[in-house]
């Protein structure tokens, strides 16, 4: 048994595409990278909540796959079964964004120093 997906299509929090497709965040350049590199839009959840990180739910483990190989190399990609849910089993495609030379950026802001050199977050933590 596939999951269904259009649970997702009930909630406030995510936002309904045609095809059912279902994204939570600002996903919109993520969309637009597997539309680009050919991956069919349908029957999808993409949740995040900036385009530097989240993960896609698929119904299946080649639509995973082919969306993982449509996110490189501009992603990071890992394909992984999620669930067992009561209604089937979905798969999940994690991705966090690459930079030009390959490391993985991370996806929070670990140091923010003002203009006028007061330094407010350092090593991912406010500083007082």
């Amino acid at each position: 048994m596939t999951f269904d997906i259009t649970q997702y299509g009930h909630s406030k929090w995510f936002k309904t595409h045609p095809q059912r497709v279902y994204t939570h965040g600002s996903l919109e350049p993520v969309l637009s990278i597997l539309d680009v590199r050919g991956f069919e839009l349908r029957d999808l959840v993409l949740m995040g909540f900036n385009d530097s990180c989240g993960t896609l739910l698929l119904q299946t483990e080649s639509r995973a796959e082919n969306a993982a190989a449509a996110l490189e190399p501009a992603y990071a990609t890992t394909v992984e079964r999620h669930g067992p849910f009561s209604e089937g089993e979905a798969w999940a495609v994690n991705y966090t964004r690459r930079a030009l030379d390959g490391t993985e950026l991370s996806a929070f802001i670990d140091n923010l120093t003002l203009e006028g050199g007061r330094q407010v977050i350092k090593d991912g933590r406010w500083v007082r």
